[in-house]
């Protein structure tokens, strides 16, 4: 036999299904606090289940015509919601998995990130000096000022490519340099 509250709930599913909204208001009123409950104990985050159970309510909401027993609405909507509540934690495991692996990317970057050491930063700067001036110039103008390219190539009244080339090589100069002056501190 069935009891007075399982046959209000049906009635509520029926008059839903066939449109009434305040039907489906006074449905949402008797079980919103039984599905949060369970959304809360399956993710363990209040906000999340707040937004996890009104996403539920919208699937509800359009799928409800297709509930042929209006008796099931308990257990089915249930299942909505914990679905989910599931397909929520299966997406934060992700989300959380790549946010380490940034975290730890970043981590290892900034402890294996070149730091120059006072000698190699010395080597820079005389074999910047010993740059032939077109490609000091250059250089400097590049990575001391900040400027662009074609701002470059303006202020020297030079073209482009001139400016590209003489910052290729005076890399290059500096590149053999520095490898030349690690590998001496190798030998000692």
């Amino acid at each position: 036999m069935k009891t007075s509250d399982q046959i209000i709930e049906e009635w509520l599913v029926i008059n839903c299904q066939a449109g009434d909204r305040k039907a489906f208001e006074l449905l949402v009123k008797r079980w919103n606090p039984k599905m949060l409950a369970r959304v809360y104990y399956t993710t363990k985050d209040a906000s999340a289940s707040k937004d996890i159970v009104q996403d539920a309510w919208i699937t509800i909401i359009k799928k409800i015509k297709t509930l042929k027993d209006p008796a099931a609405f308990q257990g089915w909507s249930l299942r909505i919601a914990t679905h989910m509540a599931i397909n929520w934690i299966r997406s934060n495991q992700v989300n959380r998995k790549r946010e380490d692996i940034r975290k730890t990317t970043q981590a290892e970057f900034a402890e294996h990130s070149l730091r120059p050491d006072e000698g190699t930063l010395d080597a820079l700067k005389r074999a910047i000096d010993e740059l032939p001036d077109e490609q000091k110039t250059v250089i400097q103008l590049f990575y001391q000022e900040n400027l662009s390219i074609n701002t470059i190539s303006g202020l020297l009244g030079i073209p482009a490519g001139t400016t590209k080339s003489r910052l290729f090589r005076g890399r290059e100069y500096l590149k053999v340099m520095l490898e030349n002056k690690m590998y001496q501190d190798e030998k000692e």
